[in-house]
């Protein structure tokens, strides 16, 4: 997976639809998808939407699978900064089968609450500024002049298809004029093609003790390709871990081309400029550990 690239004062409205069929690695029917992209900018916030779906009416599966990544794109976007319980807007009510009609009420809606908050929060920071008596007015001035806007970078694409199993990789870049920003999102959405299913259950939950030595040698690989050779006894001076032991990823691992693909994100083992460790499990050594769902959609069995 590559780091999402911050999306730096874009200015440009768009949204093209694009027929769209990503390579896989072995035989059977891909899904064909659209790929919708869309940029724009309020006075203080840029938005950016990168969603891709399946096209409506290939069938029961790929029609469920279409359901529960809108429900993703719902999710992820009427709740940006925002907490949990609380929606910025209605779901979409219309006709779903419609892909540019359905991420178009998502672009507008989300482009309408993510620049009236960001107004708002510029209104109270230039507020708290000007009343700030501790400033010269050329460090006024400054301030003002330099102060940040918002940013929120929305992407839901298909990364690989085999004749069993299609995954979407589903990652935010968010930005609130805070210290830094950060990445939200699901992970790996792995969905079986036949029932249209996301399998969510990768893992046997019992083997979390078995694995320890497979997760840390591989966020000892993932500090070393960082450059910082760690060996497995210093590794615990690099994580936030209470009991010493390496918690299952919040995001579901997902199946690579070599192995299974973990993801941890920011701040959930290592501080924030870890980075969010990543790293592949060869199919060989995670198999003993792979619940009976998994093993039959890898043909693992």
């Amino acid at each position: 997976m590559q780091a999402m690239k911050m999306m730096r004062k874009i200015f440009a409205v768009g949204l093209a639809v694009l027929a769209a069929a990503a390579c896989r690695p072995s035989g059977g029917k891909d899904l064909v998808t659209e790929t919708l992209n869309y940029e724009d900018s309020t006075a203080h916030a840029d938005l950016s939407i990168k969603v891709e779906l399946p096209v409506a009416g290939q069938g029961a599966a790929a029609d469920r699978i279409r359901a529960s990544l809108v429900e993703v794109m719902d999710g992820q976007l009427s709740h940006i900064g925002a907490y949990e319980e609380d929606r910025l807007f209605p779901a979409f009510e219309g006709d779903g089968s419609k892909t540019e009609s359905l991420v178009t009420y998502y672009r507008d809606k989300a482009l309408e609450a993510f620049g009236r908050m960001s107004q708002e929060d510029y209104d109270e920071r230039v507020a708290s500024i000007e009343e700030n008596d501790g400033l010269t007015e050329d460090q006024r001035k400054e301030t003002l002049e330099e102060m940040p806007g918002w940013e929120y970078e929305f992407s839901l694409l298909k990364s690989r298809e085999t004749r069993k199993y299609v995954v979407f990789l589903s990652q935010d870049y968010v930005y609130l004029a805070g210290a830094h920003g950060g990445i939200t999102g699901r992970g790996g959405l792995t969905f079986d093609k036949k029932e249209g299913a996301l399998v969510d259950k990768m893992l046997d939950p019992a083997c979390l003790d078995a694995i320890q030595p497979l997760l840390r040698k591989g966020i000892a690989q993932f500090f070393s390709e960082g450059g910082m050779e760690i060996s497995q006894e210093e590794l615990d001076n690099y994580l936030l871990l209470e009991t010493g032991v390496v918690p299952f990823p919040g995001w579901t691992p997902y199946p690579g081309e070599d192995g299974l693909v973990f993801t941890y994100q920011q701040y959930e083992i290592a501080a924030y400029a870890a980075g969010m460790p990543e790293f592949t499990v060869p199919y060989a050594d995670i198999l003993p550990y792979l619940t009976p769902e998994a093993k039959a959609l890898l043909d693992l069995e």
